[in-house]
């Protein structure tokens, strides 16, 4: 096989200066080198025209250089900026950038320079489809390199870790702003710690990226701009759960380290007394309701955001815009404030067939949520006419369609089969995985459990990932006639004389996973379990399997990477819609409500706990543990992985640049934003 490896140059630096600067301190800052290795896929999928789909792997490695500078960057440098800007700053409408731009801005690589301009065209599927805009314009602490193996700097250009591992400090920009022009500062945390987590009106529970286990750290001001996050235990990855610190899908921010407290303050009843009057005469029923609703980046554009772009009116519109954060605090490698685009556009549509075909026709610029895997052949067969290409970012780990068993359900025939480990075990050997790969995969997948890809530290091995995997139909009817041996006039397995009947849930939403659930129907009534599959919208799905009323919940396992700071796919957590939570629920509220959960779930919640405060090596070792026990007591079951089913399939229209031809591709890694939207942009017309 011949390699072709090209250097795709994206250093981060701030060379440019040198010529500028004296003798001054150095400063050591993380830069990012990546190179593109081109090679032929393995797979290859036939479609007309006979074309054969190539694959590039990229690797990123993180390097570091030294920078010299004698003075602010916003006092030696004059920055560019987008033309529109200038005008507004010409007319005295804006602050000229450099007033705009903090004193040490961050550096985002860049395939190449770009021009200003442009909307970023997309479509989305509703109120509930925040992550369609979240996962591109979003603002943390710190965030993945393109490979999404390594962390650097974003909001905060450094922090400190204590040697017991209990306290983190970080450290802020200087002359950071909010879309507004206000100044990001420590009170935005403290305001956001105080006034709302530590407020039981608004906050009945903390969760995110304070909550350890059965505790909750704490946050101190430093000064202007650092603030210290304190935990009880030891925390060697608090990194990995403060990046996740980002809106939620559905626009709620509590776990989100600030907020812009000179804007949310009015609505806040310690520092407007009339806050419950105004809720009211808005039609809330007190001032916490109005708060909440205000506090949603999804439905309030008039709120400040630190983002890249920014909404100008609510999701749930027929079309949603979103535009630069003219203050955004981030440039390019030549001082060229970012984003490149100016606007980015969500079309509502009533499915995510719509969405395909408006690709095909040419009026989506880059997106990778809701383009359906078997659609890639007629997407390819489109590029020409609709101007676009096709990428595929393969999934990094866990399956890209899964089953997750609900052992919480009320005592019933299905419930005491679903608490029955022989009988989740040989649920896992009845499926024919080969078929569904090929049927609904296109054969690009790897029939696996939801474990880690070989790469990670936290991956069990061969032996665990194949456990089960296998499809033995005879071998999976003897376990069955081990445990419940007694059938129907039907031939259908029963307890007591009571059927056991699964009931999945599964929305179409992403693909072919209503295909893939009837598949699996077939599978199981062969070997004599009555399956009930129910398609239902995604929203709907989260209502049911948070009331407890599926057995078996269709999503795909996307947090594998992620096993001590995104645990719901794997054990009980506050509000878990994919299993057990019953069990949940009577965690979050003290046994009061819910169901209490066996030792057994309760040791393995445990784990998960533990993980953080381990040094590495154990760290390490107690998670290839953790998947060792979901594949032996068959906690969940994974199908097939390591494809571009979700997020992965990616339309680009060919004028759009710096899209990366591979990159990171899971949940925790907010995909696409691996790929650095902020960097991306128009070429002129071909």
């Amino acid at each position: 096989m011949r390699l072709r490896f090209t250097l795709f140059t994206a250093i981060v630096t701030f060379a440019f200066l040198l010529a500028a600067c004296g003798s001054a301190e150095t400063e050591v800052v993380e830069v990012i080198k990546e190179v593109v290795v081109e090679k032929e896929v393995v797979k290859t999928v036939e479609v007309p025209g006979e074309t054969v789909i190539k694959e590039v792997i990229k690797t990123v490695e993180v390097i570091k250089e030294v920078v010299v500078e004698t003075a602010p960057m916003t006092a030696m440098v004059e920055f560019g900026e987008a033309p529109q800007l200038a005008q507004l700053v010409a007319a005295g409408k804006l602050p000229p950038v450099n007033e705009r731009l903090p004193a040490e801005p961050v550096v985002i690589p860049a395939g190449s320079i770009g021009k200003y301009g442009g909307t970023i065209r997309r479509f989305y599927t509703g109120p509930a489809d925040g992550c369609n805009f979240i996962r591109l314009s979003r603002a943390s602490l710190m965030r993945h390199t393109t490979d999404g193996l390594n962390l650097v700097p974003s909001l905060a250009k450094k922090w400190e870790v204590s040697d017991d591992g209990k306290s983190w400090t970080f450290f802020m920009r200087p002359g950071t702003k909010w879309s507004d022009g206000v100044d990001f500062t420590a009170d935005d945390f403290m305001f956001h710690y105080e006034e709302v987590l530590l407020n039981e009106e608004l906050t009945p529970r903390i969760y995110g990226f304070l909550r350890q286990g059965d505790g909750v750290g704490t946050m101190e001001k430093v000064d202007d701009y650092t603030v210290k996050m304190i935990f009880p235990l030891p925390h060697y990855m608090f990194l990995e759960f403060a990046y996740q610190a980002d809106a939620a899908c559905y626009g709620a921010t509590r776990n989100v380290p600030w907020t812009a407290a000179h804007y949310m303050k009015q609505f806040h009843i310690k520092f407007n007394p009339n806050a419950n009057e105004d809720a009211k005469a808005a039609g809330f029923a007190d001032w916490t309701q109005l708060y909440d609703d205000k506090e949603a980046y999804n439905l309030n554009p008039d709120k400040p955001a630190l983002s890249p772009w920014h909404f100008t009116n609510p999701l749930g519109s027929p079309l949603v815009r979103a535009t630069r954060n003219e203050y955004f605090w981030a440039v390019d490698p030549e001082g060229n404030q970012l984003p490149y685009i100016d606007n980015m556009t969500l079309v509502l549509v009533d499915n995510p067939e719509i969405g395909t075909l408006k690709a095909i026709q040419g009026e989506i610029d880059m997106q990778g949520r809701h383009i359906q895997l078997p659609d890639f052949p007629v997407l390819k067969e489109g590029e020409e006419k609709g101007g676009y290409h096709l990428l595929t970012w393969g999934a990094d780990g866990g399956a890209d369609v899964s089953l997750f068993l609900n052992q919480a359900l009320p005592d019933s025939a299905i419930g005491t089969a679903m608490r029955t480990e022989v009988f989740r075990q040989a649920l896992s050997s009845a499926i024919d995985r080969d078929s569904i790969n090929s049927i609904s995969f296109l054969g690009l997948g790897i029939p696996r459990q939801n474990v880690p890809n070989p790469a990670h530290q936290h991956y069990p091995g061969l032996a665990i990932e194949q456990t089960r995997v296998a499809y033995e139909p005879v071998v999976a009817a003897a376990m069955l006639d081990s445990v419940f041996p007694e059938k129907d006039d039907e031939g259908f397995r029963t307890i007591d004389g009571d059927r056991i009947v699964v009931n999945v849930g599964v929305t179409p939403a992403f693909g072919p996973w209503p295909d893939v659930a009837e598949q699996v129907a077939r599978n199981w009534e062969a070997v004599g379990v009555k399956t009930d599959v129910q398609i239902m919208t995604r929203s709907l799905l989260g209502t049911r399997g948070s009331a407890n009323e599926l057995a078996v919940y269709v999503w795909n396992e996307d947090t594998s990477h992620f096993t001590f700071s995104n645990l719901a796919k794997r054990t009980i957590k506050f509000n878990n819609p994919y299993q057990n939570s019953a069990w949940a629920v009577y965690i979050v509220t003290d046994g009061a409500e819910g169901t209490k959960p066996p030792q057994e779930a309760l040791d393995f919640l445990a784990m998960h706990v533990l993980g953080p405060t381990l040094p590495t090596e154990e760290r390490n070792a107690l998670g290839r543990a953790i998947y060792t026990q979901i594949v032996e007591k068959q906690y969940n079951i994974g199908l097939v992985g390591l494809s571009p089913m979700v997020q992965g399939v990616i339309v680009v229209n060919n004028r759009v640049q710096n899209v990366p031809d591979k990159a990171g591709n899971d949940w925790p890694l907010r995909t696409p934003n691996t790929g650095f939207p902020e960097q991306w942009w128009f070429s002129a017309a071909e």
